[in-house]
């Protein structure tokens, strides 16, 4: 199953060939019956997957929107592939109850989220990830000059995600993405 897209609809990217369920299911030969993987886990799933994705600077062609592609959907989890141009950026945002962990496969992300690093920032640079459980709400954003390429895993598969701003008295969500809708985005 292959989904793509950008942030704006524009434009196709080609799906990598090959079965996508091979390293997933051998890193985890339970998933796909009713199971919800552990963060941790999906940082496995997320860096076996990264191994196979091809970056964003080995394609041809500039990179003016965040890409995203569906590597792999199951039952119990999936993975996306998201392609980041230098200043590309999503806002806080939750996963809807899921759990998640992202690997950065090519570039520098920055997450930020309450409790992660010196001002609630932490860089994560290719070869590196991140896991966190199902009510964390973060902001990743590309600082680097150049495209960056990262591997998120979700368990289960996201079904919303809230979008919130900041207030003085904490944050206040902004709008509720669902999957069921057409300009779904993740």
């Amino acid at each position: 199953m292959s989904t793509i897209g950008t942030a704006r609809r524009a434009g196709a990217i080609p799906v990598l060939p090959g079965p996508a369920g091979s390293v997933s299911r051998r890193l985890h030969p339970s998933s796909g019956q009713g199971t919800r993987l552990a963060p941790l886990e999906l940082l496995e799933v997320a860096r076996g997957c990264a191994a196979t994705v091809e970056p964003w600077s080995a394609r041809r062609g500039p990179l003016a929107d965040r890409r995203f592609e569906l590597f792999e959907a199951a039952d119990d989890f999936e993975v996306w592939v998201i392609h980041w141009p230098a200043g590309g950026q999503l806002e806080l945002h939750d996963h809807g109850g899921s759990a998640g962990a992202l690997w950065v496969r090519a570039g520098t992300l920055v997450e930020g989220a309450m409790g992660v690093g010196p001002g609630g920032r932490r860089r994560l640079r290719a070869g590196h990830g991140t896991a966190f459980g199902p009510s964390h709400v973060h902001d990743v954003v590309n600082r680097g000059p150049g495209p960056a390429t990262s591997v998120h895993a979700y368990s289960p598969p996201l079904a919303s995600m809230t979008f919130y701003r900041p207030d003085p008295s904490g944050l206040v969500a902004d709008r509720t993405e669902y999957r069921s809708q057409q300009a779904w985005i993740p």
